[in-house]
Order: C-alpha cells, then sequence, then structure tokens
C-alpha cells in the first residue's frame, strides 16, 4: 500500500468526520475511526470537538515537518444509523485489509451515494409509531387517530421549515404548538375519553432522545465539553416543546391551566 500524500488524506478525513458525526453518533466513535484511519497509512491524528465546529491535526509520523491543522464547521443532518454503521464498517475495512486511498475514497462515495430514505415513507411510519405510543400510554382508538393525524401534520410543517431554514428551536415551538394544538380540537369534538394520554402523546416526535444518549455517551467517554454542549441543546430543545404544548394549553384553557 502507497503512503497517500497528506493534504488528499487530510481532505478526505475532514469529509469522513463532518459526514459520520452529522449523521447522529456520539463524538468517541467519530474518534476512534478516524483515528483508526489515520493509523493505517501512516498519520497521526488529534481532534477538539466543538458544537459548531471541530479542530483537526494531522501530522506524518515518520516526518514531523509535515503536518496540516483545519478548523471545520459541524454538519448537522438527519439522524442515519445505516450510515453510521456503514463507515464505521469501512475504518475497520481499511485497517483490516490496507485499501488505497482511492479505494477507501470509491467505497465512501458509494455510502453517501445510498437511496436516501423516502420522506413520504418516513413520514407515514413515524406516525403510525407515535399512534402505536399513544394506544401503549393507555389511550383509547380515538387518542390514536388523532396522535397519528397531529404527528402527520407536525412532520410536514417541520419538513418545510426546514427547507426555509427556520432555527431549530422555533421549529420545535412551532410544531408542538400546532400537534397539540391540532389534537385539542379533537378533544374538544369529544373524539377520545382520553385527552391528557393523547395531548402527551402528540410531541413524542420531537423528543431528542438520540441525541441525549449521546451527550451522556460523550460525557461517560471524557469529551466532556462536547457533552455538555450537547445535553444544554437537548434541554433548550424540550423547552421549545414545553412552550409549545403550554401556548396550546394556556389558549384553550385545558387541564391543569385551568
Amino acid at each position: 500500500m502507497q503512503k497517500p500524500d497528506i493534504q488528499s488524506l487530510t481532505n478526505f478525513l475532514i469529509i469522513y468526520t463532518k459526514t459520520l458525526l452529522g449523521s447522529g453518533t456520539y463524538t468517541s466513535r467519530v474518534a476512534k475511526c478516524v483515528g483508526r484511519i489515520a493509523k493505517v497509512y501512516g498519520y497521526e491524528i488529534n481532534i477538539n470537538f466543538f458544537f459548531h465546529h471541530i479542530t483537526l491535526n494531522i501530522v506524518d509520523r515518520s516526518d514531523k515537518s509535515k503536518h496540516r491543522t483545519y478548523v471545520i464547521p459541524n454538519h448537522h443532518a438527519y439522524i442515519n444509523f445505516k450510515i453510521i454503521l456503514d463507515l464505521s464498517a469501512l475504518s475497520w475495512a481499511i485497517y483490516d485489509h490496507r485499501y488505497d486511498l482511492e479505494k477507501a475514497k470509491a467505497i465512501f462515495d458509494q455510502i453517501i451515494c445510498q437511496e436516501k430514505r423516502s420522506f413520504l415513507k418516513t413520514l407515514f411510519l413515524v406516525s403510525i409509531a407515535n399512534s402505536a405510543f399513544c394506544r401503549l400510554f393507555g389511550g383509547d382508538f380515538g387518542s390514536g387517530v388523532l396522535v397519528f393525524f397531529g404527528t402527520f401534520l407536525g412532520l410536514i410543517l417541520r419538513f418545510f421549515l426546514t427547507k426555509f431554514k427556520i432555527d431549530l428551536r422555533i421549529q420545535y415551538i412551532i410544531c408542538s404548538f400546532i400537534s397539540s394544538g391540532f389534537v385539542f380540537l379533537g378533544l374538544d369534538m369529544g373524539y377520545t375519553n382520553t385527552s391528557d394520554v393523547a395531548l402527551g402523546s402528540s410531541i413524542l416526535y420531537l423528543i431528542p432522545g438520540v441525541f441525549f444518549i449521546n451527550s451522556v455517551i460523550d460525557i461517560l467517554k471524557d469529551h466532556i465539553l462536547m457533552g455538555v454542549s450537547r445535553i444544554i441543546s437537548v434541554g433548550i430543545l424540550i423547552c421549545c416543546i414545553a412552550l409549545g404544548i403550554y401556548m396550546t394549553l394556556s389558549l384553550t384553557d385545558f387541564g391543569i391551566l385551568r
């Protein structure tokens, strides 16, 4: 295997790091995968992770005068466990089979160009899942139907808000308000007898569970700064969800606000 040029390897690792972290994995996994690839090609890499940026330093182990340092912005995309799995497997394939850099790039391109999930399919399945949670928590059939359509409406709204690049926190407030408001309209018409379960379940699709788990793992794996930043961000999003459903409760004078 021929040792790649430091600049070519750096360019590849920058894209690899941004893609893997942006797909929703925890920080230590990214550090291990990137370090594994750099080691195969005879380089040493040091990465500092921040919430919005990554500092990446690559040094040639045989010639310390050859090094590169970059500060790159994080790229936050939708969570994609398939890409996380495939990119992690790629780092091990490079390590085990000693792929040259060009072959590694070709496999990487195949991974990120794989067919994306259909939005309509995701929309339908997430709505069903949220409705199923409602039933699991004791909601009746009417609650399940209301939660299904409330989730459906909220997801469509979030899709368009994302297209227009509306701030994520504002998205959460609006979607929480619209989903819970739609469900309340059904409650007001008497479609269900389990109103509390319906309202509580209507915003479950917004709960950032994966990000909360990642933040805890980051803290446990000694990436304290990244973990604390993530958990604060998760807390802010949960407050935004609470604000949205509070708006519904206050405008309708329902339940605990009476």
